[in-house]
């Protein structure tokens, strides 16, 4: 992952569309960043060769994460239940 992202986290991927949580840290200037949802495509995006997930907004995360528990929930997906649990504690 591009440096800016601090312990990130893979928490759902679906046929190639890949959420990340973690710290992103713009430019590595906010002292250790902020808890941030990502999203890439298989290798995409990258930046000089490395991945670099886009950062989701507050809102559309808390929408994504939402739905994507609702879907698990649905299909009785424990472990998808799990990760996506996960990530909304990460968040609170």
């Amino acid at each position: 992952m591009i440096s800016y992202w601090k312990n990130p986290k893979e928490i759902y991927n679906d046929d190639g569309l890949v959420l990340i949580i973690g710290r992103y840290d713009h430019k590595n200037q906010d002292n250790g960043g902020h808890k941030a949802l990502g999203i890439h495509w298989g290798g995409y995006p990258k930046s000089r060769g490395v991945l670099s997930p886009c950062v989701i907004p507050e809102t559309t995360r808390n929408a994504i994460l939402s739905g994507l528990l609702h879907q698990a929930v649905i299909n009785a997906n424990d472990a998808q239940i799990k990760a996506i649990e996960e990530a909304i504690t990460f968040f609170r």
